[in-house]
């Protein structure tokens, strides 16, 4: 039978080695003196302090990313990156927090004389207020100016502010990004001004949307188009709307009155850059990300806790329905 000093030590002893060295910050050379053991014998015993549940180590992070349910969300979307955050708090608060997360994302994605679009909304707004820096770049404006509902400023605003962060150069578009007739809308996309930024989408390297749902207080431009095109949209499907966009649960553009009146990029270029970061809060959302990640618009996902395991349930749901 092994003796007790050959086999296990005893807890008495771990839990005295342990303290020493974890809470008194005592080396383990001075325990070994201390003890009258070797240095070994007391690397040895607080690995068997660890292993034996003695000793439990608790790493916590200054982040509020949920990095577990960030990777099952990405699986399951078929996204490179999602950055998924715990939240709480009013919608405002919320929002923020989202923003605050997708600010900290950014400025790694950017590299020196990146091309940067934006599309206003007011998460990406929030975010613009977060950041700390950029990298020198240039910024796009990838749709036509939107006024915030709640009194901040627009999309040509938005796009000044981050060229500003980053010492460079902001490209407008001069014109709404909703027009009441087709005809206007033809005529202004031909101008040059606004012609030259739109077509600059086609080489952005980062691009930053949000994904709205389509419904009241959901859509940057619900509110902006008749109740009429809203009825068409949604009997068309319409789950997602982003930049100015209409989607269906499938990913597919909606067809409808809407794609006539708006002044933005189109959704082909909205697929192109390498790194298509979107951000999305509130749970009503899940089928609309789901949506607009089937349509090629993301490549980064910056959400919430509770949207995230709303978007992991739509798609399972899904799955169930298909097989």
């Amino acid at each position: 039978m092994k003796s007790q000093a050959d086999g296990e030590a005893d807890d008495e002893l771990l839990a005295d080695v342990a303290r020493r060295y974890y809470l008194d910050n005592t080396s383990k050379v001075d325990i070994a003196k201390q003890l009258e053991l070797s240095r070994f014998k007391i690397a040895r015993l607080l690995e068997e302090a660890r292993s034996r549940g003695i000793v439990q180590i608790q790493v916590k992070s200054p982040s509020p990313i949920d990095r577990g349910l960030s990777d099952e969300l990405a699986q399951a979307l078929g996204l490179a990156r999602c950055v998924v955050t715990d939240t709480s708090g009013s919608p405002e608060q919320v929002r923020s927090q989202v923003a605050q997360a997708a600010a900290r994302i950014l400025p790694p994605l950017v590299r020196d004389g990146d091309l940067l679009g934006l599309t206003w909304s007011r998460a990406v707004d929030a975010m613009v207020d977060h950041l700390g820096y950029l990298p020198p770049c240039t910024v796009v404006q990838m749709a036509g100016s939107l006024h915030s509902p709640s009194g901040g400023g627009t999309t040509m605003d938005l796009a000044r502010r981050a060229a500003a962060l980053a010492g460079g150069t902001a490209h407008a578009v001069h014109a709404p990004l909703v027009v009441d007739d087709a005809a206007a809308v033809t005529a202004l996309r031909r101008q040059p001004g606004i012609a030259d930024t739109l077509n600059m989408a086609d080489a952005l390297d980062v691009s930053v949307v949000a994904i709205g749902a389509w419904r009241s207080g959901c859509s940057t431009v619900w509110d902006a188009v008749s109740p009429e095109i809203r009825q068409q949209a949604a009997a068309a499907g319409a789950v997602a709307e982003v930049s100015g966009h209409v989607f269906d649960a499938d990913g597919k553009l909606v067809e409808s009155p809407l794609e006539q009146l708006v002044i933005a990029v189109s959704v082909e270029q909205l697929r192109r850059p390498p790194e298509r970061v979107a951000l999305a809060a509130g749970v009503h959302r899940a089928p609309a990300v789901v949506a607009a990640v089937r349509a090629g618009l993301v490549s980064t996902l910056v959400t919430t806790s509770d949207l995230a395991r709303e978007t992991l349930r739509v798609l399972a749901a899904t799955e169930k329905e298909t097989q």
